[in-house]
């Protein structure tokens, strides 16, 4: 069972690589068909780390959500199916080619420590209400991760625009106000579904409190979630207030997203387990 569970996270793992690789091809070749077959590699490596999680669950017995590898690997799995569905349309489909290869980069980071985590026992999720809350998060993540590419996106097609300059960028990128409104669409959806996650969270917390002591809300992630909450409250009540869009809303976005992921990222790897309850993903 360990080796079918490894065979199929790295063959996972392998074919989001390699669609991050393939869809930067098409910003200057413009070729439809290679943004197909990186969706194709996508759903490949998907189906793989969803072959792993069933694996993992088969063994242990328990739902695989608790260690970095598998936060990282449900992160991808959410990730790429939004993007996929996001850039349905012809007139963003471009925008893969900035969402694939940030993923391919997460994945291939996995991949490189997934040998630590993939044969240690999953911590035990305590009911659905954790498990949901723990997949909310996540989605939520995903699509703040989808709003801060589709930013980048943003800057550097405004950046070409601005200096006159025609690229295979300017050719195949969707125009600034498509972008925008992919931008905000994210953002409107992401912040309320990121809210609900963190008051369900805590409404969890609230009644099992014996389980995580009386200093959970002292948890880096806790600290980190209300951190986001204020953040994306800034930008999104501004941005509807007509006060902060367009370049100024993606700077934001993106860098903002950045300092939140790499602090959640160093959280995890810091292991800090006198101030969080379990490290779980939350």
């Amino acid at each position: 069972m360990v080796i079918a569970m490894q065979i199929a996270f790295y063959i996972g793992s392998m074919l989001y690589c390699c669609a991050g690789a393939l869809s930067v091809t098409y910003l200057w070749k413009g070729n439809p068909r290679v943004l197909g077959h990186s969706v194709r590699m996508v759903w490949g490596g998907t189906a793989g780390l969803l072959a792993m999680f069933a694996i993992r669950w088969a063994t242990y017995g328990r739902i695989p959500l608790t260690t970095l590898s598998d936060s990282l690997s449900l992160f991808l799995i959410l990730s790429s199916t939004l993007m996929v569905i996001i850039t349905r349309k012809d007139n963003v489909s471009a925008l893969l080619s900035f969402y694939l290869p940030p993923l391919a980069a997460v994945s291939l980071v996995n991949a490189i420590g997934a040998h630590r985590y993939l044969t240690i026992t999953p911590m035990d999720l305590r009911g659905v209400p954790l498990v949901v809350h723990v997949g909310m998060a996540f989605l939520a993540y995903a699509l703040f991760f989808s709003a801060s590419m589709t930013s980048a996106a943003y800057l550097c097609h405004m950046s070409h625009i601005k200096h006159h300059r025609t690229t295979w960028l300017t050719r195949h990128m969707p125009s600034l106000q498509e972008l925008d409104t992919t931008l905000n669409r994210l953002l409107l959806y992401a912040y309320p579904l990121f809210v609900l996650t963190l008051a369900q969270g805590l409404a969890w917390a609230w009644f099992d409190r014996a389980l995580l002591g009386p200093y959970w809300w002292l948890a880096p992630k806790v600290v980190l979630s209300f951190l986001m909450v204020l953040f994306y409250a800034f930008a999104v009540h501004l941005r509807f207030a007509n006060m902060l869009r367009g370049p100024k809303l993606s700077y934001l976005v993106f860098f903002g997203f950045v300092v939140l992921l790499a602090m959640y990222v160093g959280l995890s790897l810091a292991n800090l387990r006198g101030y969080n309850f379990w490290n779980a993903p939350i």
